[in-house]
């Protein structure tokens, strides 16, 4: 009985996990042709929370279940986001490396956790956290680099709605009320203006245009990595804390033995 207990703990664990998995590709599949609303709250506030749950559970999962659950939930997650995105050369490209990338935090966490006397929680997890992220923002970019806005830009030579909108926001923010206020047409033209002189000068490189924006896409999300490296740790944490206080897991003293070096004279 004790047994089935615990094969029913591992399978729920790993089947939350893979449920926020599937719910997150949902709402990146929804946000990813126009990624710069920025505005519209729901679009990427939903894709960004349910990511720092999903990590902070897959997190979890690396450091508690046995590995045939680690890799079932690791597969899961690849295979959810090649049933949105498509099964295309670039596509499975970004998943092998995926693979990879997540396959070394399971390592990461399974090491960090081993090799210290001491059970450390944030030491134990925080490399394989932010190597899963890094894996979740590689396959973003590259579901962004063959998203239907990106590949039109780039045959029509135009500007992706995205990136005008947001030169619309920056060039109304120069501008000021003021200066709106005594000429109406002023922010208008200068949108426009400024949108064609782009258009025109990035002409010869819109054949380049979908690896530059997906590698954009990456350096950006990258860039704001350690909000959801330490939201997901701190939700891991509280998470952690309900099933050691719940009974669920424990920490036990075992001996250790450690190799030493002897130069023998």
């Amino acid at each position: 009985m004790c047994r089935q207990d615990l094969m029913l703990k591992k399978v729920f664990l790993t089947g939350v996990t893979c449920i926020f998995s599937f719910v997150f590709w949902f709402k990146v599949n929804l946000w990813i042709d126009d990624p710069l609303r920025f505005r519209d709250i729901n679009i990427w506030l939903w894709p960004a929370v349910i990511l720092i749950i999903f990590v902070a559970l897959l997190a979890l999962s690396f450091l508690l279940l046995p590995r045939l659950y680690k890799l079932l939930a690791i597969f899961f997650n690849l295979a959810i986001f090649l049933i949105f995105f498509g099964v295309d050369q670039v596509i499975l490209a970004g998943a092998g490396l995926a693979l990879l990338i997540q396959l070394s935090a399971v390592s990461a966490v399974k090491s960090s956790g081993d090799n210290s006397l001491r059970f450390k929680f944030i030491p134990a997890l925080k490399s394989g956290v932010s190597r899963v992220l890094t894996s979740v923002f590689i396959l973003i970019s590259f579901a962004y680099f063959l998203s239907p806005g990106v590949q039109a830009s780039s045959k029509s030579q135009e500007l992706p709605q995205g990136i005008k909108k947001t030169i619309q926001i920056v060039i109304g923010n120069y501008i000021g009320e003021n200066l709106e206020i005594q000429n109406p047409r002023l922010k208008a033209e200068t949108n426009n203006y400024v949108i064609k002189q782009i258009t025109n000068f990035s002409k010869p490189y819109f054949k380049f245009l979908p690896p530059i924006l997906a590698f954009g896409m990456f350096l950006i999300l990258q860039g704001v990595s350690f909000v959801f490296i330490w939201l997901a740790i701190l939700l891991a944490f509280i998470v952690f804390s309900i099933f050691k206080v719940s009974g669920l897991v424990r920490i036990e003293k075992k001996p250790k033995e450690a190799e030493v070096l002897v130069f023998n004279l």
